[in-house]
């Protein structure tokens, strides 16, 4: 595993996941945070992931707070040690048993219910994570974390998933700093890996008529934050392109014009056109990505290869939904692109998944 990508579970997200090549998916570890009506795009990710891992979660974003699916599963509440959220990992597992379920849990749940959740999926499963949100300059749910690191019977078997979720600016990455004291406070129990995950995908978009370019802002600090601690096994995170805390779903009666964002190492290119459901500018958004300076080329992806079919055919070209999912993969892909370039250039070899 290089990279770990954060998204909630969707159609289009999951399309962009299960058309990822073979090798590629290798080297990501989808964080799925459950959402949704039912189980119907969660089973679509499942039964044609493969055996690669992946670490499956419930959602606690805000935007999420209302999801009928979690409300009536009671997935989030941490009763009896969060049993519903255990028989929903079990019931998952047993469709793809590439799961590794997260222990997470909102501000104010039972310190107990989490550590005995921790304890009994440590039990049934071979490796668990931890998932735990930081803010802008302090680790404020660390102590329930280091309770359960300090109740696991093995800590090598855990993975921690240090979650910014949205940030506006680099986190402070001073030696001595707040996140550096944590990094080493969790690398002292020999956990198997570190995985640091942000976002600073902007939460509005450029006029209609118009393009812009964005900085993406995640891996230029994580890996500067991972370059100065070579001793560590720190993992990149991010959320693909998505911004888990913004407006994501459809509300009725807002207008939905054609967006289009592509991935260029170290910036997002988006563009916006046309009025609303005028998806036919997708064709001329579609030409407009190829002539961008750094393409990867139609062949690079199955998001540029539908690009590519959709420029020259002007045919089948989809919606805003569609191109969510062409979003999603084709970053994923850009930055599996961009991480074995930088080892490639360091020397460094790309790690195995040997030891999951």
């Amino acid at each position: 595993m290089n990279y770990v990508a954060a998204l909630r579970v969707g159609q289009n997200d999951v399309k962009a996941l299960i058309n990822l090549e073979g090798a590629r998916k290798a080297q990501v570890a989808p964080l799925l945070s459950m959402r949704g009506n039912d189980e119907r795009h969660l089973d679509a990710f499942v039964n044609n992931w493969g055996v690669s891992p992946f670490y499956l979660d419930t959602s606690r974003f805000p935007t999420d707070a209302n999801d009928q699916y979690l409300l009536q599963n009671a997935l989030n509440s941490p009763e009896d040690a969060f049993a519903a959220k255990r028989t929903f990992y079990a019931a998952t597992s047993a469709k793809n048993n590439a799961l590794i379920p997260v222990v997470g849990w909102a501000d104010g749940d039972p310190s107990r219910d989490v550590v005995q959740c921790a304890l009994l999926l440590a039990a049934r499963f071979s490796r668990i994570a931890i998932r735990m949100e930081v803010g802008r300059d302090v680790a404020h749910q660390w102590p329930t974390a280091q309770n359960v690191l300090n109740s696991v019977p093995n800590p090598s078997a855990v993975d921690v998933i240090i979650d910014f979720r949205k940030i506006s600016d680099i986190p402070l990455m001073t030696p001595g700093g707040w996140l550096d004291r944590v990094v080493r406070d969790i690398h002292a129990y020999q956990v198997a890996r570190i995985v640091i995950v942000s976002t600073s995908f902007p939460d509005d978009k450029p006029p209609s008529g118009s393009s812009r370019t964005v900085a993406c802002l995640d891996l230029a600090w994580q890996l500067a934050f991972k370059r100065a601690r070579p001793d560590l096994p720190l993992v990149y995170g991010d959320y693909a392109a998505t911004n888990p805390t913004g407006v994501m779903d459809f509300v009725p009666g807002m207008p939905v014009i054609p967006f289009a964002n592509y991935f260029v190492p170290l910036e997002w290119w988006q563009v916006r056109q046309g009025g609303d459901k005028e998806f036919h500018h997708y064709p001329a958004i579609a030409n407009a990505i190829r002539s961008i300076p750094g393409y990867h080329g139609d062949a690079f992806c199955w998001a540029t290869r539908e690009i590519g079919r959709i420029a020259a055919s002007g045919t089948t070209y989809g919606n805003n939904g569609t191109w969510n999912g062409f979003r999603v993969n084709q970053h994923i892909c850009a930055v599996l692109d961009y991480l074995a370039s930088r080892d490639a250039a360091s020397g460094a070899a790309i790690p195995d998944d040997d030891d999951l």
